[in-house]
């Protein structure tokens, strides 16, 4: 393999496959990546077995070839190199890496001993905007359980009835949950993703990519993004019914303004408990009275917050992270809580959202203490 490419452009297309590469691996080739020159430019390759991804970008292929290097040090070496040409040689157990004034080897291992990525899933297409698409995975991914015992609520449920998509995520203790209406009809389908690769398509996005489609298969969920391919393995089901968990009847309401509310209960929460993080509210008409305590530094803390609510007196305890994170994902100035018991589940809702967005999050209260 020989070919003459520009440092920023290799270095971009590294790092688009970058984060996929795992830390820690039985199987030294996942270490690698992938690269494959042929006629029309180079193809940059990454897997963890159950994430891929694969990205074409431009360059100069002097000599077809294809092998594959050790991730981080390729990408070390390369980030630190000047924006300039540079030429990529290999033959098949080494790398050659050469700037105008420099010489950089590394070795190398076989492009056949690299996994095959899969191809061509069939199944679902949808054509959501990839900015949508990526605002409704942030506003719900959050929540994902990293209890490895419970596998299906450790990935998000992508659910669609045909017109209506539906992604949620929850972790036992909270939920999130979107539901948004795309323009274009598509068949029904459900599946569960792995976050990791979520997590990685929301940064191509962020990152400028264009989402072409997403395909939904049996086993697999590919993600269009052009020169860019990314693929997840799904993970098995069944998914606990949702509509069965989000309360129906919580009628006493709390309307509260986010930033004031979200600040005040972050300096309340920074004397919590180390360990359980608890904010009590002890909501009255027209007022929320905020407090926490900590044994272990010996402090405690108060605060009142004017909010909207009209109903009986509710003394409830929460975990303050978990309320943060869900503010922090609320695109409105005011939020509502759905309350009902000191022992039920919580909804919180944005006062205002688009016409075709329906979302809302779930929170387990927790034991107030003596």
């Amino acid at each position: 393999m020989k070919i003459k490419i520009e440092q920023s452009t290799f270095n971009e297309g590294i790092q688009k496959v970058f984060s996929i590469v795992p830390l820690r691996t039985t199987l030294p080739i996942l270490s690698n990546i992938l690269l494959d020159a042929k006629e029309g430019g180079l193809n940059i390759s990454a897997t963890d077995l159950d994430v891929s991804i694969s990205t074409n970008i431009a360059a100069e292929v002097e000599q077809p070839g294809s092998i594959t290097v050790l991730a981080r040090k390729f990408a070390e070496v390369l980030r630190e190199l000047p924006n300039a040409l540079l030429s990529l040689e290999s033959d098949g157990e080494r790398v050659w890496i050469l700037s105008e004034r420099g010489r950089y080897s590394l070795m190398g291992l076989p492009a056949e001993d690299f996994p095959r990525l899969p191809s061509g899933v069939e199944g679902t297409t949808i054509q959501p905007e990839g900015d949508v698409l990526a605002e409704m995975i942030r506003k719900t991914s959050f929540t994902v359980s990293t209890d490895e015992s419970r596998p299906a609520l450790t990935g998000v449920l992508f659910k669609a009835d045909g017109k209506r998509i539906s992604i949620v995520a929850t972790d036992g203790h909270r939920l999130a949950e979107v539901r948004k209406t795309l323009s274009v009809p598509f068949s029904t389908f459900e599946a569960i993703v792995p976050p990791k690769a979520l997590s990685h398509f929301t940064g191509l996005i962020s990152g400028g990519e264009q989402l072409k489609k997403v395909v939904v298969g049996e086993t697999y969920i590919a993600f269009d993004l052009g020169e860019t391919q990314l693929y997840s393995r799904l993970i098995e089901g069944p998914y606990p019914d949702i509509e069965r968990v989000i309360p129906q009847a919580n009628e006493k309401k709390m309307v509260v303004n986010n930033e004031d509310f979200s600040s005040a209960v972050r300096r309340v929460a920074a004397l919590s408990d180390t360990d359980t993080h608890q904010v009590c509210f002890l909501i009255r008409k027209g007022t929320v009275k905020l407090s926490a305590t900590s044994q272990d530094m010996g402090g405690e803390a108060t605060e009142e917050v004017d909010v909207q609510y009209d109903n009986e007196d509710l003394d409830l305890g929460y975990n303050a992270n978990y309320i943060l994170e869900i503010l922090k994902r609320m695109k409105s100035d005011e939020v509502v809580f759905e309350l009902d018991t000191p022992v039920s589940a919580g909804i919180v809702k944005p006062v205002t959202q688009p016409e075709d967005e329906d979302y809302l999050c779930l929170i387990m209260p927790l034991r107030l203490n003596d």
